[in-house]
């Protein structure tokens, strides 16, 4: 049995006190510091000035950034009276490694919460895809069938809503009014996306939204609990085209002997949950 002197006894007190003060300010400051993240953050999208191309290219969107400490992401929005404009840029490998591996689902909420109402997952990831995770020596027929599944899935858009528990998966090339692009420029990757404000007989998968609304977008990578489609071929706008997008870097997996996330240096990011307010803006009136 330890005993201690009195002295000693009061010393110990005062360190474990000390301790435990210093662990529950750090524990406050964290909570305090993720209300005050979750409450603060809301942006406004600009009413769009010229025609957008969604081509993954960033040409219409100087100035119109926010950036995201945390996610590693810059992110813009646009929107006229029929469709909203998003924007992400990402130059740090680890999260363009990220949402290739695992996809990127933009959530949009009309009623500005945090309810996954209508989501729009693209790309699908190479997991969700079922792409082989392993290294293929160059040219080989193995190698040359993971480049083509990996540019099928760059083809292809999974839909979650707007109805629960509703899920579809539709070509890039579509007659819904769903316009997505991922490119790689220089090291970056862009990506872009124009969806409907209003749902309508051609527009099934809408936000639901008027302009100078307030609505809810989410960002989520990482995989989700569903029924692979295996299978499902996907609807709306006939045979996949419009090839020709590259993954972050500029080369197809397996062109240089493996998948996005198996070279050197190169590490899974924690997964971006990420949730913000968008006030959607106004038609601009010429008073002249």
């Amino acid at each position: 049995m330890n005993m201690y002197k009195p002295e000693e006894k009061l010393e110990r007190r005062k360190v474990m006190r000390r301790s435990y003060l210093f662990n529950l300010s750090i524990c406050i400051f964290l909570f305090l510091t993720s209300l005050a993240r979750a409450k603060d953050i809301s942006f406004n999208s600009v009413w769009k000035q010229a025609e957008i191309t969604v081509d993954g290219k960033d040409s219409e969107w100087s100035g119109l950034l926010y950036y995201l400490e945390e996610e590693k992401l810059a992110i813009g929005m646009q929107n006229d009276s029929i469709s909203l404009y998003v924007v992400l840029k990402a130059t740090d490998k680890n999260v363009q490694v990220q949402i290739m591996r695992t996809g990127l689902t933009i959530w949009l909420d009309a009623k500005g919460k945090k309810n996954k109402n209508l989501g729009i997952h693209y790309p699908i990831g190479i997991r969700g895809y079922g792409i082989p995770e392993v290294t293929a020596r160059p040219n080989s027929e193995f190698s040359k069938e993971q480049q083509n599944k990996f540019m099928e899935m760059l083809d292809e858009i999974e839909i979650y809503g707007p109805e629960k528990e509703v899920q579809n998966r539709i070509y890039k090339k579509n007659s819904f009014g769903i316009e997505v692009s991922i490119n790689d420029t220089l090291g970056m990757m862009i990506y872009e996306l124009k969806i409907p404000l209003k749902p309508k007989e051609e527009f099934p998968h809408a936000i639901a939204a008027n302009t100078g609304d307030i609505i809810s977008l989410g960002l989520e990578t990482g995989e989700f609990k569903r029924e692979m489609m295996k299978g499902n071929p996907p609807r709306g706008g006939g045979m996949p085209g419009g090839r020709g997008e590259m993954p972050p870097g500029g080369i197809p997996p397996g062109g240089r002997g493996g998948m996005p996330g198996g070279r050197e240096g190169i590490k899974m990011s924690e997964p971006i949950k990420f949730w913000a307010e968008v006030s959607l803006a106004k038609a601009v009136v010429d008073k002249n």
